[in-house]
């Protein structure tokens, strides 16, 4: 056992703590004397209803416990997050990382040269990690937004275009280039 002064503290699991002044007594003792404030143990002790002497010891087994208790537990808490560690980084030695935005392009990028939404989910399932890959519905909606979004842009585009085009059309068609006019009095 352990003596906080009034107070009994466990040090085994079968001592239970018999605590007489809450732990917020024993914190306010401790803030008192770590903070070094003039007159700030003396107006503690007033408070707590204890002496000086019980605060000072307040706070000293207080830093103790803690002490003891965090160079207790920091070597395994080290060890857990380098396991942590060593796990996500071997996953990303084997598959590519993309966001969602990145998916979304390759996705569009591969529809739009020819390769069908479910070999794109595929080719999605065999990079990305069980499961993170989107379904062929999901490639079919991300191209279809991005063909309308794609549609907005050459609407505009179209209309300026198709003048030209018509105009090109028929430019060859009454054009006297390497072939023969039909309207032309010349015969080969």
């Amino acid at each position: 056992m352990v003596d906080w002064g009034s107070t009994q503290i466990a040090s085994s699991p079968e001592d239970l703590p018999v605590i007489t002044r809450p732990l917020s007594t024993w914190i306010g003792n401790a803030a008192a004397v770590f903070s070094k404030v003039y007159g700030a143990v003396t107006h503690q002790a007033q408070q707590a209803g204890c002496s000086r002497q019980t605060v000072y010891q307040h706070a000293r087994q207080l830093e103790q416990r803690l002490d003891t208790t965090a160079r207790d537990e920091l070597p395994a808490e080290n060890q857990r997050l380098r396991d942590q560690v060593e796990a996500l980084s071997r996953p990303s030695e084997l598959s590519v990382l993309c966001d969602p935005a990145k998916l979304r392009q390759v996705a569009t990028v591969a529809f739009a040269a020819g390769i069908s939404p479910r070999q794109i989910e595929d080719v999605f399932e065999a990079l990305l990690p069980a499961g993170r890959g989107p379904d062929h519905s999901t490639i079919g909606r991300w191209v279809k937004d991005e063909a309308k979004k794609a549609g907005q842009v050459l609407a505009p585009l179209d209309d300026a275009r198709a003048k030209k085009v018509l105009n090109l059309a028929l430019d060859e068609i009454f054009s006297e280039g390497d072939r023969p006019s039909w309207g032309s009095s010349r015969r080969a």
